[in-house]
């Protein structure tokens, strides 16, 4: 009797311990510390970049296996290789438009190539640029340049041909369906431009990503436009993801790349990874779990609620910002906002106008980690965070993702 009573006391006891480690939805308490961060790494990465031999404005020395050897030099996990719809002349040996090879394919050329250089430490996928462009004497019309990222390559079809030309006869609409019906996931790149031909035309918005971050000249106005509409769409309740890519040309560019001509890895995408295998890369893609920098800068962005478990709802009570700014920054900050309200002129190609609340502008030291935790009170909005130098210097910043609360 006396062990069964034991055991009763025993079991209430647990009872009650539990229960004071549950919130009122049930979930785990986890203070004093922060819920550990779930299995998994960031896995750095590229989903922008061209090969000579399948896209004909490389300079000619831009063959994958060089791109491998930088990419592992500058701590790449995985890269993209994006090449131009093969109806813009894949033939490396001109630039010229030819009729000749509008619509023709192969659209990936370098897929066993690609296959053959993965191995168990580093990943190189065969995608695809669909690059129609404008009439020759229109080339300030927009069409849109739409990353085919093919998200399962055991069953993926890699003799898909691409429609993009004549020029003047595709819209950027018709390119991300393209994208989709070929089992990609869709990426939007550089979605504003200072060349107006290679910008989107609005046209659709049932593409998956935007790229926030395109390399050229560091993170430009140009970019800081990409990033806003992809907040508007958050604020539409679109689940767009946030990807950059460099848009590598030329392999041998120096870092971080000069004028017109970005260095492989200038910007990095890292997603968030239970392992380095393509499937669980396109899970976490599809999920939003990205970070984009450049260098040695990183932004993690987590939500959690009072009891210091992850939530991203009304329960949220913290913002926490994880990372560090690079040694090549001055006077590096952090800045936190929540985005509330975006004026949206899409189809219209003029830059967006958000509202917003400042949550954090805080000065941090470079090459140093940081760990940041904003208090809120779980109101709606978008929130997100970048770290950055002096406003002029657009290399080696970091963008987070966003945490949406409806």
């Amino acid at each position: 009797m006396q062990k069964v009573i034991y055991v009763a006391l025993f079991l209430l006891t647990t009872a009650i311990f539990l229960s004071a480690c549950k919130d009122d939805d049930n979930t785990p308490n986890c203070l004093p510390d922060f819920e550990a961060d779930p299995p998994g790494r960031w896995y750095f990465g590229d989903f922008h970049v061209h090969a000579t031999g399948a896209s004909n404005d490389t300079g000619g020395d831009s063959y994958p296996p060089d791109i491998k050897a930088i990419a592992v030099e500058r701590g790449l996990d995985f890269l993209v290789l994006t090449d131009h719809s093969n109806s813009t002349g894949s033939d490396h040996t001109t630039t010229e438009e030819d009729p000749a090879l509008f619509n023709q394919g192969s659209e990936f050329p370098y897929w066993s190539t690609t296959q053959s250089l993965s191995d168990d430490n580093f990943l190189m996928i065969s995608g695809n640029e669909i690059s129609p462009v404008a009439e020759e004497d229109n080339l300030s019309q927009p069409t849109g340049h739409i990353a085919c990222i093919p998200m399962d390559l055991a069953t993926f079809d890699t003799t898909v041909v691409f429609i993009d030309r004549p020029r003047g006869t595709v819209t950027g609409a018709q390119t991300v369906q393209q994208a989709k019906d070929a089992g990609c996931f869709a990426i939007l790149n550089h979605p504003y431009s200072l060349t107006p031909w290679i910008a989107f035309d609005w046209t659709s918005y049932d593409y998956d990503a935007i790229e926030i971050w395109n390399g050229t000249i560091g993170y430009d106005n140009w970019d800081k436009t990409a990033r806003d509409i992809w907040l508007c769409d958050l604020l539409a309740g679109r689940k767009t993801v946030a990807v950059g890519g460099s848009d590598n040309h030329r392999i041998f560019t120096p870092i971080p790349g000069v004028v017109l001509d970005p260095a492989l890895a200038y910007p990095t995408t890292a997603v968030y990874a239970q392992r380095l295998e393509w499937t669980a890369i396109m899970e976490s893609l599809k999920a939003g779990q990205t970070m984009i920098f450049e260098g040695n800068s990183r932004l993690q962005i987590d939500a959690y609620n009072e009891q210091g478990c992850f939530n991203e709802s009304r329960n949220t009570r913290w913002i926490r910002l994880r990372g560090k700014a690079d040694e090549n920054l001055t006077t590096p900050k952090v800045l936190a906002f929540r985005f509330t309200d975006c004026e949206d002129f899409r189809p219209g190609f003029e830059a967006p106008i958000l509202a917003a609340d400042t949550l954090l502008i805080q000065d941090v030291q470079a090459n140093t980690d940081f760990d940041i935790q904003i208090p809120i009170n779980g109101e709606s909005g978008v929130y997100t965070a970048q770290v950055m130098g002096e406003p002029t210097q657009g290399h080696y910043w970091a963008l987070g993702r966003a945490v949406v609360i409806e």
